[in-house]
């Protein structure tokens, strides 16, 4: 505020300084110079004291007051001695009134009111009249009144303007600083409930792998006695070959819950991973890779229909894997719910000046728009009842924010979903040498 005001005192040096060389050099007037230069080396001295005085300390509350008072004060003395309230320049005194409309409290915007009325009312008793060789053409009135009026009007409309630029910046801040801490409030409580769900989780899952081994090891004996039996006897009694065939598959079911468990586990423990820890860690990072390690998270009928694009082929950018890697997986099971069983989700992948774009789409039904504003929102999901939390796309966003990157999506009904993920490339790696790792090439890879 201080920054914006010391620069439209400079304008007014520059403008008392124009306006006393037309006078004199056109109009023809007999001005006191000596009092008049005063007052706007007093102006121009204290404009350079306040100008100082900011990049030195901080300015206290009540110096932009102050200063819009001493600026009255000056005005009138100026006025004082070129013709009092008869100079149309007494219109200035709104300037001031209006910057403390705008920009500080009741009780100094009272004091500059009063202070105007008074310096204004004052120049009706006592100022020192104009005088001239030769009478003032009525033009040169008129061209004042019209000069003081337009001054007058730009003054207000720049100073408003910019001072409402302003407060409507500090409000984006502080929206955007409300939403991070809403954003780390939740992100803390999803951290809790996530570690509350691996801690009482592994506890049963320990119980079911070790009760599906056991399960496992009982049925070798059973199907390795049944085998043997089989090799001594021509033929295989039908109870027999059954009983082997039970075995089998029981040992198999046992087998697949165990892998089910390592697979549970191994999501609660990237459930419980720190967000902030996963993000400032980078790392060289092939995207050809990451794509593989995506397919590997998916179901094999997924991975089929999953459909790949690098651009350039051998891309790879510093960036925090682990995150990357979950947001997409994220972005990608999202499309696979949403698609048909024999429907293909895309995956394009490709370097956009200082970030690396993930674009992830489908054909699914899409999402309606009145539905589509609050995609995101932590809980709240499109899916049916059981089939989602609705955390997802948050965390999705989230990352995309802590990286300094940006998400989106865009859905019409009928017409599936795309969602782009932006992830800003880091200019070094963490040993502190360039990367130069990003090769341009035009030619698409299938991954």
């Amino acid at each position: 505020m201080l920054a914006a005001l010391t620069r439209l005192r400079w304008l007014a040096v520059i403008g008392q300084l124009t306006a006393t060389l037309a006078a004199i050099l056109v109009l023809h007037l007999r001005l006191p110079l000596g009092p008049i230069a005063a007052i706007i080396f007093a102006t121009a001295a204290s404009n350079v004291a306040l100008t100082l005085g900011l990049k030195l300390v901080r300015p206290p509350g009540w110096l932009v007051g102050a200063v819009l008072l001493l600026d009255v004060c000056l005005l009138s003395a100026l006025l004082y001695f070129t013709g009092g309230s008869q100079n149309p320049f007494a219109s200035l005194y709104l300037v001031h009134v209006a910057m403390a409309v705008i920009v500080l409290g009741a009780g100094w915007t009272w004091t500059v009111v009063a202070t105007v009325a008074a310096c204004y009312g004052v120049l009706f008793l006592w100022y020192q009249p104009l005088s001239s060789a030769q009478p003032l053409p009525l033009w040169a009135a008129r061209a004042g009144d019209w000069t003081a009026l337009v001054l007058v009007s730009v003054l207000i409309a720049t100073f408003i303007g910019r001072v409402i630029r302003s407060l409507r910046q500090r409000e984006r801040e502080l929206a955007e600083a409300h939403e991070r801490a809403a954003n780390n409030e939740q992100l803390a409580a999803l951290t809790t409930l996530a570690a509350g769900a691996a801690h009482e989780l592994n506890t049963p899952l320990g119980t079911i792998a070790i009760v599906a081994r056991e399960l496992e090891l009982s049925c070798e004996p059973m199907a390795a006695r049944t085998a043997a039996v089989a090799g001594d006897t021509a033929g295989r009694p039908a109870g027999m070959a059954s009983a082997d065939t039970l075995a089998r598959s029981v040992r198999d079911d046992a087998r697949l819950i165990r892998r089910e468990v390592d697979r549970c586990r191994a999501i609660l423990g990237r459930m419980r991973l720190d967000v902030d820890e996963d993000i400032t860690h980078r790392s060289q990072v092939s995207l050809a890779q990451l794509a593989s390690r995506l397919r590997q998270d998916l179901r094999d009928e997924e991975a089929a229909r999953l459909q790949v694009r690098c651009v350039p082929p051998t891309l790879t950018a510093m960036l925090p894997p682990r995150a990357t890697e979950q947001a997409l997986l994220v972005l990608l099971r999202n499309a696979f719910d949403a698609s048909g069983s024999e429907s293909q989700v895309w995956l394009d992948m490709a370097q956009r000046d200082d970030a690396v774009r993930f674009e992830v789409r489908d054909r699914g039904p899409g999402i309606p728009q009145e539905m589509l504003r609050r995609v995101g929102e932590p809980f709240f999901t499109t899916k049916q009842p059981g089939k989602g939390m609705g955390l997802g796309l948050f965390l999705v966003r989230l990352v995309a924010e802590r990286c300094g990157g940006s998400f989106s999506l865009e859905s019409r009904p009928g017409e599936g979903t795309r969602c782009v993920l932006e992830m800003p490339v880091a200019t070094s790696s963490p040993s502190g040498e360039p990367n130069n790792s990003i090769h341009e090439t035009n030619a698409p890879r299938q991954v």
